[in-house]
């Protein structure tokens, strides 16, 4: 009889030290798992991750003579001036590196969406990211967003997207020396 009741004990014991040596593995694997999610991705973790957003262009304006508008309402924008067709008019900065991003502008005109892009470095002064051209700059080239403001602005003269007309049946192409003002607002 005394027999019978070593083996029960026997068991449990047994059991017992398998299942703490087995959550402690597994406790150990899990940790050692959420310290390798945890390394930064650098291009996340850059001066580039803070510009990175998408951005509601509220302007487009080629040599002072202003083609799109989009009008501040009291819960979203509405429709102001619009010479060039578009709608779906957009601008998304991706962070690349941890100091470059690339700037995608988009619009969809016709029911055709069209997007032009291009690499920029990035740098942080005072309050605003500032970027300029990874490749041979256009005579002029200003971009920047406000670190807090959200507000992105880029002038180019010589190499700016010109958008045609409406009316016209010519393709977008790059300026050759027109001044191309894209003023936009953070929609993240």
């Amino acid at each position: 009889m005394q027999l019978s009741l070593r083996w029960p004990h026997l068991f449990k014991k047994t059991f017992e030290d398998i299942n703490f040596i087995s959550v402690h593995k597994l406790l150990l694997f899990f940790a050692f798992v959420g310290l390798l999610s945890c390394q930064p991705d650098e291009r996340l973790t850059g001066v580039s991750a803070g510009a990175s957003g998408w951005y509601l262009v509220t302007a487009y304006v080629v040599s002072g003579d202003t083609l799109f508008s989009l009008v501040s309402g009291s819960t979203d924008f509405k429709p102001g001036i619009n010479k060039i067709g578009v709608d779906n008019f957009t601008t998304a900065i991706e962070a690349i590196e941890s100091d470059q991003s690339v700037i995608k502008t988009s619009y969809r005109r016709n029911g055709r969406q069209s997007t032009f892009s291009k690499e920029v470095f990035v740098k942080l002064t005072n309050y605003d990211y500032q970027f300029s051209l990874k490749t041979s700059p256009p005579t002029i080239y200003e971009g920047r967003v406000g670190q807090f403001t959200g507000f992105f602005s880029e002038r180019t003269v010589g190499g700016g997207v010109l958008i045609p007309l409406a009316d016209s049946s010519t393709s977008p192409n790059q300026s050759s020396s027109q001044d191309v003002v894209i003023i936009a607002q953070s929609a993240n």
